[in-house]
């Protein structure tokens, strides 16, 4: 059973290796409840970095792209992006190495949230 959806910023779609606001396109994937997870899609958006500030369209228009994304893993995000995708109820993350591994991290963040949240 699928637990969340997450968006990852990679340039190969094996590692989270690239800028939130540089990616060209996005990996999704859905994480189900064991930690295992499926590839969906790859989703293609417009950089939105212009070398030291965004345009504020151009990263409304990326965000909503991800709208049905719980999470977005990223090399790095900017706190622009970052604002704008919390806005929107998107929980963004700074993960990174191999899509595997970064996966793994978020999800026992996830799971040690919902532990002391007690909610499991």
């Amino acid at each position: 059973m699928v637990s969340y959806r997450v968006a990852i910023a990679s340039t190969d779609n094996r590692h989270v290796d690239q800028h939130y606001g540089r990616a060209e396109s996005f990996l999704i994937v859905d994480v189900n409840e064991d930690g295992s997870y499926e590839e969906i899609e790859q989703r293609f958006v417009t950089p939105v970095c212009m070398g030291g500030y965004h345009d504020s369209e151009k990263l409304k228009k990326a965000t909503e792209v991800l709208l049905d994304c719980n999470f977005v893993l990223a090399a790095k995000i900017g706190p622009g992006a970052s604002y704008e995708l919390k806005e929107r109820g998107i929980a963004c993350f700074e993960l990174p190495g191999n899509v595997a591994d970064s996966i793994k991290r978020l999800d026992g963040y996830i799971k040690l949230l919902q532990e002391l949240n007690g909610t499991i």
